[in-house]
């Protein structure tokens, strides 16, 4: 109560010699304190929410984050959980069911491009959907056109520049073949794999691609190529992908082994051994995602929060480093995170 009371104290106040008749000053006090209370809405204390989290590889930082957020802003949570483990026919049972319990759920959380993408076209705005970990959110076509055309729908993009990742990484190790390691059913790896031809054409280097979707043991078949004939390229780029992600401990490991320069686009690739590259934190990026949930209890429509854009930093393994021999330098520019 006390920043009220000091807003008060600086817009009441009595010129010199003046006096306030008592029962005036009270009735002032309390259209402010009414006034003040409508402009800044609260959800009732302890307000449950009843969630359906839709999770593609199960509970990540960016599920913590969220539902510490959402504790920290003093909502009750119940939450129902379907996690699909990258499964095509669970995620579509699951929004099967969903959907005829539309009326129970306050939110659906959706986690990737995969599940907000196929959330979006199944539900059709029946439950306001909140997602998080979507690189490209209107080149995916979960979001569509602006304000009032947008959907019951908003939340947060792990997006990072990776142009400006390729011109760093050009510019420090001068490498000619970039293998790209992708998953052509996941609409991030698509993307990703468009901007890395078109980084391709302006800083002058080839990418050599390694198709990798989760069937059949290709990404270990890929990697084997790699142990054949590791001079066959010079690097390699991961993209933000759920199935490369959820192999990043191998992926690494393989990498870190043969002593190929590598880069990436997601947290988990760098603790798991590859070099370096740009991140968010998905525990700050859930986090975000609940303060959209706020913000939409307090009066604000979905369709009119922006989609949250989380802060990256450089992220380094140190060992890696040690075992290749590259010192990479500060840049004062860029926020930098050194993993042991």
């Amino acid at each position: 109560m006390a920043p009220i009371v000091n807003e008060i104290s600086k817009r009441v106040f009595l010129m010199e010699g003046m006096t306030l008749d008592r029962n005036v000053l009270k009735r002032f006090v309390l259209i402010f304190l009414l006034s003040f209370f409508i402009i800044h809405p609260s959800p009732a204390p302890g307000k449950e929410l009843k969630i359906a989290l839709l999770l593609w590889r199960g509970e990540t930082m960016a599920e913590k984050g969220f539902i510490d957020g959402l504790h920290s802003y003093g909502y009750k949570t119940k939450f129902s959980t379907f996690d699909v483990a990258q499964d095509l026919t669970k995620l579509g049972n699951a929004l099967n069911y969903i959907a005829s319990q539309s009326d129970v759920f306050d939110y659906i959380y959706t986690f990737g491009t995969t599940i907000s993408r196929r959330t979006q076209i199944v539900l059709n705005n029946k439950i306001p959907q909140i997602f998080n970990v979507v690189t490209d959110p209107m080149g995916a076509g979960i979001m569509e056109g602006k304000g009032e055309t947008r959907g019951n729908i908003s939340g947060a993009s792990d997006a990072v520049p990776v142009s400006r990742l390729l011109e760093i990484t050009v510019d420090l190790f001068r490498f000619k073949k970039l293998g790209l390691f992708f998953n052509p059913r996941e609409k991030n790896s698509m993307l990703s794999r468009k901007e890395i031809y078109t980084g391709a054409k302006v800083l002058g280097f080839e990418v050599i691609d390694f198709r990798s979707p989760p069937v059949a043991q290709i990404l270990q078949q890929n990697l084997q190529k790699l142990r054949d004939n590791p001079a066959m390229i010079d690097a390699v780029y991961l993209p933000s992908d759920s199935f490369l992600v959820s192999n990043a401990t191998l992926i690494g490991a393989q990498l870190q082994s043969l002593k190929i320069l590598s880069f990436g686009s997601v947290r988990n690739y760098i603790e798991s051994g590859v070099l370096m590259g740009f991140a968010v934190d998905y525990y700050e990026l859930g986090k975000a995602v609940a303060a959209i949930v706020d913000r939409n209890q307090r009066g604000e429509e979905l369709r009119q929060i922006p989609v949250v854009r989380a802060d990256f930093s450089l992220m380094i393994n140190q060992t890696t480093s040690d075992l290749l021999g590259v010192k990479i330098p500060e840049f004062k520019s860029i926020k930098t995170k050194i993993i042991p």
